[in-house]
């Protein structure tokens, strides 16, 4: 999600950088910030009435987002239980009964 963030807005700010006709291909002319704006606002209205013009694709969407947290508690349900099969079992270092005592030299551990 950061990407897309950051995509966006980076797209947005080289959207503002002003350049000179010379910098330009032949055929092309230099667009103003005012209709830069003009662009977006309309863009930005045109997205909000998507789900007027097409209800079924919006439909769909607000059931993706709303399902997001079930499918997020799975999904770290099924890494949980893939972690613990796999790597759950080693923690018998920390269970100090099982293990033999180790001369260090200077200290003598458990």
């Amino acid at each position: 999600m950061f990407l897309i963030k950051s995509a966006f807005w980076l797209t947005v700010a080289i959207a503002f950088i002003p350049v000179s006709n010379d910098q330009l291909d032949e055929g092309q002319r230099n667009i103003t910030t005012a209709e830069t704006i003009s662009l977006a606002q309309s863009v930005i209205q045109d997205a909000s009435s998507f789900c007027e013009r097409n209800p079924r694709p919006c439909e769909t969407g607000s059931m993706i987002v709303s399902q997001l947290g079930v499918k997020a508690r799975e999904g770290a349900r099924i890494a949980y239980t893939y972690l613990d099969d796999n790597y759950g079992k080693q923690t018998q270092f920390a269970d100090h009964k099982n293990t033999d005592l180790v001369n260090t030299g200077s200290i003598l551990q458990k």
